[in-house]
């Protein structure tokens, strides 16, 4: 296995506009090798998507799917993202999600939207999108609207039945700086965020994860995450 984790290192500052903006840069945050390797760990998915189509692959629990994909089963489980992800939310750390995220060539990004309008979790949880290819705004670059996440979990606008959550446009949305493969943006679960079109004729491919205070609890029940692996337990 690969070490997953480049040299980035995490300051307070990073920290502080994590609470104050909803979000912060965080460059070569993998390494090119691992990139690499999980970009081939998911070729047949890509090449088996239809073109035009918003895809994503996921990995909830680590004994169903990382023997399917050991490079990103090491990187969500790498001891140093861990640690980075606690100071980040002070407490011990849950995995809710990853998933491999494809727009394939002129093809469509999601709506504005929270992820927290899907399952509602109390507590603070963070996301993070790390660019497998290039990303700029030709290729679905990403979209955050800052300081959303203190107006709270926002309604979905879209009609019931529907596939995804849609949030009203915010007046501050704003597209992400361009992204070298490896490089990633860190943000709050509640924070507003988009993507365009594809406007190129190659697939735009991004790791998305979200993870967890130990801490957090399901809205509708209180319970905590118990159905979600602690990370702690699976640091490499």
């Amino acid at each position: 296995m690969t070490q997953a984790i480049s040299n980035f290192v995490l300051t307070e500052q990073m920290i502080e506009e994590f609470y104050r903006e909803g979000y912060f840069y965080a460059p070569g945050l993998i390494t090119p090798e691992t990139v690499e390797k999980i970009n081939l760990e998911q070729a047949d998915f890509v090449s088996k998507s239809e073109s035009g189509e918003w895809k994503s692959n996921g990995f909830i629990h680590f004994d169903k799917s990382a023997a399917q994909f050991p490079e990103t089963a090491n990187m969500l489980s790498s001891a140093a993202l861990i640690d980075i992800y606690e100071k980040i939310l002070g407490n011990e750390v849950r995995l809710w999600m990853g998933m491999y995220a494809v727009v394939h060539p002129h093809g469509e990004g999601l709506a504005w939207h929270q992820d927290n309008m899907y399952t509602h979790i109390l507590g603070h949880m963070l996301n993070g999108f790390i660019a497998l290819d290039t990303i700029t705004q030709e290729n679905a670059g990403l979209w955050l609207a800052p300081r959303s996440h203190r107006l709270g979990r926002q309604a979905n606008i879209n009609e019931a039945g529907a596939k995804h959550r849609r949030a009203a446009d915010p007046e501050n949305g704003m597209p992400c700086k361009p992204m070298a493969p490896g490089d990633a943006v860190i943000f709050h679960r509640e924070t507003l965020h988009h993507s365009k079109t594809n406007n190129t004729d190659k697939p735009r491919r991004a790791y998305a994860f979200q993870v967890a205070s130990s801490a957090c609890r399901y809205a509708e029940t209180g319970k905590l995450l118990t159905d979600r692996e602690l990370l702690s337990a699976l640091k490499k």
